[in-house]
């Protein structure tokens, strides 16, 4: 469980990079630069996959975290890590869905 909340923190983080790069690119088409789409290296190409999917594991994880709290089990990852991760949910369904 702690690697599977450390891998969604970092797909939220991703996904944070997946935006901001979606701004970035927005930027250059109202400036009309010759290059409409922005050059994507294997890193930035990374973080832009790993931002569209953070939304599944991230869903994935409160699901499993709520199981564990509804079956009064232990937690085995801290609670700040739920709460950023949760919060991070809300905004990616506000983003991706409305």
């Amino acid at each position: 469980m702690k690697l599977f909340s450390k891998l969604a923190f970092i797909c939220n983080v991703s996904f944070v990079l997946f935006i901001c790069f979606g701004y970035i690119e927005l930027s250059r088409r109202q400036n009309k630069n010759d290059d409409n789409i922005l050059p994507l290296p294997f890193v930035t190409g990374t973080l832009v996959i790993l931002g569209q999917l953070a939304i599944f594991l991230n869903f994935i994880f409160c699901l499993v975290t709520l199981l564990l709290l509804v079956l009064k089990k232990r937690k085995p990852v801290p609670q700040w890590v739920v709460i950023i991760n949760f919060i991070f949910l809300l905004i990616q369904f506000y983003y991706f869905f409305i």
